[in-house]
């Protein structure tokens, strides 16, 4: 039995040049190649588990066990910082046996990931993520709504009530500008007040005496300034524990009953 799979054996199967498979496999934009013929493409390297990179190789010989790509759109500035944050409790999240790639084009393909999070975009950049790629596919902080995907978002019915709690004679709900317009949505039907902020600017301009967020770079802001604050920290380990967990449902290949999370 063969212990490698090649490039000739992904073009055997997809009926196509050994050629033409690498032009789809690096991008090649000066190739005239059809769609169907490049998702066949795909759905053949995915289905015979080729690894068609030396990066992958290398990567595979780290002692990983599953390799886990987190992908997010273009974001503001605001948002780029919370990402950073995000970034190292998914990191904290996850076990020791678990790698984690970073992506900077969410669009692209992405090779050698067994799942992917698809972090604050907006629901038509996770499903440009998801015809790009054919592995378990997470939505984090994006409205998705659909059975064939997992979801994890923010319970914010829950925020509110601790909110009220915290300060019963009123604030105000600041949080960075969502990339999805469902989450957006979402979130004016808790807080139809609220205050959404994509600059340091933006958080410069916001005269508030009680405020209330669940991102840490506007509680940051608000610590240095004459505010009272309630910042819903843990809101981040939950969020990424959920997250962790629905990556080894979905790579455990098992049927759910339940794909939508709020924590």
């Amino acid at each position: 039995m063969k212990d490698r799979v090649t490039i000739h054996d992904v073009a055997r199967a997809a009926g196509v040049s050994a050629a033409t498979v690498s032009y789809v496999i690096n991008e090649r934009e000066d190739q005239s190649i059809s769609e169907e013929t490049k998702q066949k493409i795909w759905h053949v390297i995915n289905l015979l588990n080729y690894k068609p990179s030396v990066f992958a190789k290398n990567l595979r010989a780290a002692p990983h066990s599953k390799l886990i790509a987190v992908c997010t759109g273009d974001l503001n500035s605001l948002a780029r910082a919370e990402y950073l944050f995000m970034l190292e409790n998914f990191i904290a999240a996850f076990p020791d046996d678990y790698g984690l790639l970073f992506n900077s084009i969410s669009c692209r393909r992405v090779e050698n990931a067994d799942a992917i999070i698809a972090y604050n975009v907006s629901k038509e950049t996770f499903y440009k993520i998801g015809n790009k790629n054919y592995v378990p596919l997470v939505a984090v902080d994006c409205l998705v709504n659909d059975s064939l995907f997992f979801q994890v978002t923010t319970d914010y019915a829950a925020l509110k009530r601790e909110a009220e709690s915290a300060f019963p004679n009123g604030y105000s709900f600041v949080c960075i500008m969502p990339s999805d317009e469902g989450l957006k949505e979402e979130i004016l039907e808790c807080f139809p007040n609220a205050i959404f902020a994509q600059t340091y600017d933006d958080l410069c301009a916001v005269k508030v005496k009680n405020a209330v967020t669940l991102n840490k770079v506007v509680a940051d802001f608000f610590r240095n300034r004459d505010v009272n604050l309630f910042f819903a920290n843990d809101a981040y380990t939950a969020k990424c524990t959920q997250t962790t967990r629905c990556i080894e449902q979905a790579l455990s290949h098992e049927p759910f009953d339940i794909h939508s999370y709020k924590v």
